[in-house]
This record gives structure tokens, C-alpha cells and sequence, in this order.
């Protein structure tokens, strides 16, 4: 009997074991849990009134820096443009003038503590397009204009990648593409993008790679349907949950790491994203890197309030202290404004809808989330709803950051009794499967038995050119063979004296080498995609690794010997 049957019976016995302790722990957890509700759980928030700021404003921006609650740019009564910014401090809000117009501008928080404004719409009455850019210094309240964007755009978005590095997409009105900002004056052209977006939602991913996602509308204000997403550093790929789940208009731009839920210093990113379906259905997406999925909720996202439609319009803002996001949103019937939480750290994802009492004005910028915990939003149109008719109203909305009560949690003290019987189980079948692997690991396959798995290997590798596969591994190299993925390793070891990912790596090394020779004009990246290699930056490490010398130097020692 092979290594990988025996395996096999083994994980039979442990799941036998393991089964009525699965089957208790999963029905307690149904049972305390219930199925997806069709209602949602509502209660009422009673806002506070902030004093109003000086302008009335709407299509600003606005952030927390320095514990000053400060805002941006945008258009006043009339649609005329304000070449104004305000913060908060001791109850009285302080204008401050700004070196240019930014009304529905890319809007940046950085690292170091200072904001990046960029473009917005160049006339009053939401006309034309800038390339006007500046730096607010919250440490001295003062504007900085200094560069030039690449394109001239409104209705764009940015995120800072690292340090004073920042990815720009999205415009209106005026063709797409993706700059680069890195600390210079000029803005750098990196690509054109696949689809022409306007207010495209941006996420890191753990390669320092920048997924750019449609938002409702192209650049011309024409719906996207399309399942594609662009990246900046790879081709644009296709996300099937896309071609049913859309996003909702999000008229207003925001700092896009507002629905950040990972750990970077883990190497964790995630965020998440409003979508809803051809019924108008609303839902929460969970993007972890090129992943997209629905979050699992207890229940479904409420659309109504009485007999008005709830009318969502903001992105998840989320506060990462508590595990919770918010999505705001308003009716048009009693001008109601709703707030919806997300407490994503349960599986399924906990929903509570709040309501206010009616409201005097329907949509503002998106909220800002306060060192408190608090939700603020300012400014925004009135109950006329008309871009001529902006307001200076501040609202906050006391949200704090609950702490559990004692008795929610001893309600449930069997529950997590259980589940860590469950951890403990399964970490002893872990621990007898382990020891039973090095066991039986450890076991020298006959040579007769090496030798004929590695010509097999060998006649993988060379004849059908497996190493060409970017995402090959020792696994779908055992499935291929019908054997156990340690008896790949094994003998790769014994025969070549060398890993799997190495033998993997000179194989795709030595094709390189053929195709630079045959094609010594051809791009570098094009080379490492075409030998299997995921990027340019991994094909350049293990090129001089395996080979001594760069790829540039290797083709000028053989054009050198050559001659």
C-alpha cells in the first residue's frame, strides 16, 4: 500500500472521529444563530448638531488630521467653486484659503500627516476638468501648490501604496488611465486602463499591486456592467460575483483606504464594497487581494423603511477598533437618514439598521469616522436637491464604540466551551496525523521506484513544459503522477540534490535563456511571464541566483563570445 492510500485512511478515521463532535458544535451554532433573516434588526439615533461651517458646501472632502475635524474645497450656492478650506477646533470652525478650486477632487491622506489634493472640476457649474495640485500641511493650517497632474481629471481616485507613492485613476468627462505621483512635481503616466471609470474604487493587495474596480458610471455617466478589473502592475482579469453584483452610485470621492479591514503589517489586505444586484438588492463584498466574495450577513440588507426606498450612496466606512463598518444612506420620501452597521468579525456578519428623525438635507460627502468612534458628515444639498443649494449643517452621529455587556456574553459561554473542544480535537488528530506522516515519510522509496518517478518527472518538465504554468507545485505535479506530493519532493531531493521550486526554477531559467537569445530586443517582462515566472521582479531574482549575472548582462557576455 503507497504512502498517499495510507494517508488517505487516515484522514477517513480522523473525520470519523471527529464527526459527532462536528455535527453537536454546528447545530448549537445554527440554533444560537438562526438562518439568514429576511428583516433586519432597526432602531432609532437621535444626531447632534455641530456648529455649521462658513460655506455651505457640497462635492468637498473631508478628514480627521490632528484630532481638527477639516474639510476641502467643493462648490457653494449658486454651483459657484470655493477656493476655501475649514477646520474645527474648540467649537469654532476657521477657514483657510487654498492655492486652487479642488470641487470633486482626487483626495489623498498620506502617511506623513499632510493631504494630496488633485484636479477637480475647472469652472463653476461642474465644468471641465484641472491639473491643478497642492499639499495641505495640517501641522501649519497652510496650502502648498507644487506639480501637475499627468491628465486633468475630476471625479478621481487615489491610494498611497507606500510612502509618498500614490496610484491616481478615474476622470469625467475626459479619457481614464492610471498616473503616478512620487514625490515630484510632474505626475507619471503608468498605463490606460481597460474601462474609462469615473470614481473607481481602489485596493492594495499584499504584492503592492493596486486593483482599479468599476464604480457605477464611466466617465461619461453611462452604467458599467462589465466583470472586469484592471491592476496596475499585471493584465485586467474577470470576477464572475461582478456580473451580477454591481456597485451602487457613490457621488461623492473619499480616502479609499476608509473600507480597509486587514493587517497590514500582516500582510493582510481586505476591504469591503457595496454592491447590488438587477432587483436593486443591496449587498456587502468582501475583497481579500483578487478575491471577491459576498459577506455573509444574518440578514438581508434592509431596502425599505415604511413605504420609502432607502437609497444607500456612501462606501463602508469602517472602524477597524471594534470590527465594525458603516454604509449611510437617505429616503427621498420623509428624508430620513439611515446608517447601516456591519459587524464583519462575526460569521455571519452581524446587521443593525439605524434611523434618524427627518432631515434637512439628503446627500453629503461621505462620513468621517471620529477619534471617538463617532460618524460625522458635513455639508450637502438641501431637501431640493439641486447642486445650487448646498448646506453648511455638521451632524454627528453617536455611535462610540460599545463594549459587550456581560450578559451577551455569558449567554453564550456553552457555545464557545464547545467550540473550544472542537480546536482541542481537531489539534490532536493534527498532532497524530503529523507524527504518522514523518513516519511513513521518512521511509526511502526503492530506487527502482526513485529512479522511474523522476524520468516521469523529467519527461513532465521537458516534454510537456509544465515548468511554463506560473502556479505549478509539487501538488498538481503528484496529481499528474498519482502520488503522494512528499514522494515528488523526496526524490527531487535524492536524484538532483535540489527542491522541487528549484528544479522548477532552472528549467524555466534555461527557456528564458533561449528566448533572449532568439529574440534579444524582447521585453524582459514578456520573457518572465512567457517562462512561467509571475512577475519581472521574481524572474530578476532567481535569474542572477541561478545564473550569476542579470539577464542584460548575460545577453552582452553572449553577444560578446559571439564575436
Amino acid at each position: 500500500m503507497s504512502y498517499s492510500q495510507l494517508a488517505q485512511m487516515e484522514r477517513y478515521r480522523i473525520l470519523e472521529m471527529l464527526l459527532p463532535l462536528l455535527l453537536v458544535v454546528g447545530t448549537a451554532t445554527a440554533t444560537s444563530q438562526g438562518s439568514v433573516a429576511t428583516t433586519c434588526p432597526i432602531a432609532k439615533i437621535e444626531p447632534q448638531r455641530l456648529p455649521d461651517m462658513n460655506v455651505p458646501r457640497f462635492s468637498h472632502r473631508l478628514c480627521y488630521l490632528n484630532g481638527e475635524l477639516t474639510v476641502f474645497g467643493g462648490h457653494t450656492s449658486g454651483f459657484v467653486l470655493t477656493r476655501t478650506a475649514e477646520y474645527l477646533k474648540d467649537g469654532v470652525w476657521h477657514e483657510m484659503p487654498m492655492v486652487y478650486n479642488h470641487d470633486d477632487p482626487v483626495f489623498v491622506p498620506l502617511r506623513n500627516g499632510k493631504v494630496l489634493l488633485a484636479g477637480g472640476y475647472e469652472k463653476n457649474l461642474g465644468i471641465g476638468q484641472t491639473y491643478e495640485v497642492e499639499m495641505y500641511d495640517p501641522s501649519t493650517h497652510t496650502f502648498e501648490g507644487f506639480g501637475c497632474l499627468n491628465k486633468r481629471r475630476v471625479h478621481g481616485m487615489g491610494i498611497e501604496v507606500e510612502s509618498g507613492k500614490v496610484y491616481i485613476s478615474g476622470n469625467w468627462y475626459h479619457p481614464d488611465g492610471i498616473e503616478l505621483y512620487e514625490g515630484k512635481m510632474q505626475f507619471a503616466y503608468v498605463k490606460e486602463t481597460s474601462e474609462q471609470r469615473s470614481l473607481p474604487f481602489l485596493f492594495r493587495t499584499s504584492d503592492g499591486d493596486v486593483l482599479v474596480v468599476n464604480s457605477c458610471h464611466d466617465n461619461y455617466g453611462n452604467s458599467i456592467t462589465s466583470s472586469v478589473v484592471d491592476r496596475v502592475k499585471g493584465e485586467p482579469f474577470h470576477v464572475p460575483l461582478l456580473e451580477t453584483w454591481h456597485p451602487y452610485l457613490i457621488h461623492q470621492g473619499y480616502a479609499c483606504d476608509v473600507c480597509f479591514i486587514g493587517n497590514e503589517q500582516k500582510g493582510d489586505f481586505a476591504y469591503l464594497m457595496p454592491l447590488k444586484n438587477a432587483e436593486g438588492q443591496v449587498a456587502i463584498a468582501e475583497v481579500r487581494d483578487t478575491v471577491f466574495s459576498l459577506l455573509p450577513t444574518d440578514c438581508l440588507v434592509p431596502m425599505k423603511f415604511g413605504a420609502a426606498d432607502i437609497i444607500y450612496n456612501t462606501p463602508v466606512v469602517v472602524d477597524q477598533s471594534i470590527q465594525r463598518g458603516y454604509v449611510m444612506g437617505y429616503d427621498t420620501i420623509d428624508c430620513h437618514r439611515y446608517i447601516l452597521t456591519i459587524d464583519y468579525a462575526h460569521r455571519p456578519a452581524q446587521l443593525k439598521l439605524y434611523y434618524t428623525e427627518p432631515m434637512t438635507h439628503t446627500q453629503s460627502c461621505t462620513p468621517i469616522l471620529t477619534p471617538n468612534g463617532d460618524l460625522v458628515i458635513t455639508g450637502g444639498i438641501g431637501y431640493r436637491n439641486t447642486n445650487f443649494a448646498p448646506v453648511a449643517e455638521v451632524w454627528l452621529f453617536p455611535f462610540g464604540r460599545p463594549v459587550e455587556s456581560a450578559e451577551a456574553s455569558s449567554s453564550v459561554w456553552w457555545l464557545w466551551v464547545l467550540w473550544f473542544l472542537l480546536i482541542a480535537a481537531f489539534l490532536i488528530a493534527f498532532l497524530y496525523i503529523y507524527k504518522r506522516r514523518r513516519r511513513l515519510s521518512s521511509t526511502p522509496l526503492p530506487n527502482v521506484k526513485s529512479n522511474e518517478l523522476m524520468d516521469r518527472i523529467t519527461e513532465l518538465m521537458e516534454k510537456e513544459q509544465l515548468y511554463l504554468d506560473s502556479d505549478l507545485n509539487m501538488s498538481k505535479v503528484a496529481t499528474r503522477l498519482g502520488v503522494h506530493r512528499n514522494d515528488v519532493s523526496m526524490v527531487v531531493n535524492t536524484s538532483k540534490g535540489i527542491s522541487f521550486s528549484q528544479l522548477v526554477n532552472t528549467y524555466r531559467i534555461e527557456h528564458a535563456k533561449q528566448q533572449l537569445l532568439l529574440n534579444p530586443d524582447i521585453k524582459i517582462l514578456n520573457v518572465a511571464i512567457g517562462s512561467g515566472f509571475s512577475s519581472d521582479t521574481s524572474f530578476f531574482r532567481t535569474f542572477k541566483a541561478i545564473v550569476g549575472v542579470t539577464p542584460k548582462e548575460w545577453i552582452t557576455q553572449q553577444t560578446t563570445d559571439r564575436l
